[in-house]
C-alpha cells in the first residue's frame, strides 16, 4: 500500500490561538510545528502497522515549512516548499489519503481558525452547489485519481464536516473549540494513540471507503471577500463573474477548475 498524507497546521493537537500566535514568528509557531509533526508520525506509524509499504507526506500549511523534517518518521518521504498544485505529488499510484491537522471551512461557528484556503481573501467555495472547505476539496482532488480520503484528524468541527460530506470514514477529534482561538485539548500522548489506531482501522477498511467522485461537468464557485479580486479573476479565460464577489468555472474535473479560479 502507498499512502499520501495531506497536512495542515490549524487542526493539529494542541494548536490554538490567533493567527499571530501560530504564524512564523508567533509565540506558538514552533510548538505548533512539533504538535503537527507528532500527529503525522502517529499516522505514519499506524499506516506501516497496517501494511503500508510507502508513505509520502505533503507539508500543506502556508509556505509549506511546518513539518519538522528531522523529527519526522524516517520511513516517510516529505514534500515541502511552495507547491504549484493543492495536493502536489498525489497521483493514481496511491491507495489512500490521510488528512492530518485539518480545520473546518470558513464561517463554521464552533471551530478553531475556520477558513477555506485563505482567511484573508475567500469567503465560500462550492463544488456543484455543495459548500465545501479544504477537506472537501482534498477529497475531490483525491477522487479524481480514484483514491479515497480515509482518515481526517482535526478539531470536532472539522471531523463533523468530514463525516457529513464523506460518510463513515475514520476521524479523530483532537480538540473542541470554545472560540475561534481557544480549545479544550486532549493530551498529545492520547491523540498520538488515537491517530495511530485510526490509521490502522482506516487501512483495514480500505475496501469499504470509496473515493469521493464529483459528477461531470464540475462547477466550482468561489465567493471572494473583495469585489476587486473577483473582477480580476473573472478576466481569466473560462471564468465567469456571477455577482459582485463570486466567480465560477466549469470543467471536466476539480483540478482543472481550481487552476482557473484559485
Amino acid at each position: 500500500m502507498k499512502i499520501f498524507v495531506m497536512t495542515d497546521l490549524e487542526g493539529a493537537t494542541g494548536v490554538c490561538g490567533t493567527w499571530q500566535d501560530i504564524n512564523p514568528g508567533g509565540r506558538e509557531h514552533e510548538r505548533a510545528r512539533r504538535f503537527l509533526t507528532r500527529d503525522v508520525n502517529a499516522a505514519i506509524e499506524g499506516a506501516y502497522k497496517a501494511g503500508a509499504k510507502e508513505v509520502v507526506v505533503l507539508d500543506g500549511h502556508g509556505a509549506a515549512f511546518s513539518i519538522i523534517p528531522e523529527e519526522l518518521d524516517e520511513r516517510a518521504k516529505l514534500i515541502r516548499g511552495r507547491r504549484i498544485l493543492e495536493m502536489e505529488g498525489l497521483d493514481s499510484s496511491f491507495d489512500a489519503v490521510f488528512a492530518i491537522g485539518a480545520h473546518a471551512m470558513a464561517g463554521t461557528p464552533d471551530a478553531i481558525l475556520p477558513h477555506t484556503l485563505s482567511s484573508a481573501t475567500i469567503m465560500n467555495v462550492w463544488i456543484n452547489g455543495i459548500k465545501v472547505g479544504e477537506i472537501g476539496l482534498w477529497a475531490a482532488i483525491a477522487g479524481t485519481y480514484d483514491v479515497p480520503l480515509v482518515l481526517v484528524t482535526g478539531d470536532e468541527a472539522a471531523v463533523r464536516e468530514a463525516k457529513k460530506l464523506l460518510g463513515d470514514i475514520e476521524c479523530v477529534a483532537v480538540k473542541k473549540a470554545t472560540s475561534p482561538y481557544a480549545a479544550i485539548c486532549l493530551h498529545p500522548n492520547v491523540t498520538y494513540r488515537m491517530i495511530k489506531e485510526a490509521a490502522i482501522r482506516a487501512l483495514r477498511r480500505l475496501d469499504e471507503i470509496k473515493p469521493f467522485k464529483v459528477k461531470k461537468p464540475v462547477e466550482l464557485k468561489v465567493e471572494f471577500k473583495y469585489v476587486d479580486i473577483a473582477r480580476r479573476v473573472a478576466k481569466r479565460p473560462g471564468v465567469e463573474l456571477i455577482d459582485g464577489r463570486t466567480v465560477r468555472a466549469i470543467g471536466d474535473n476539480i483540478i482543472e477548475v481550481m487552476s482557473l479560479v484559485l
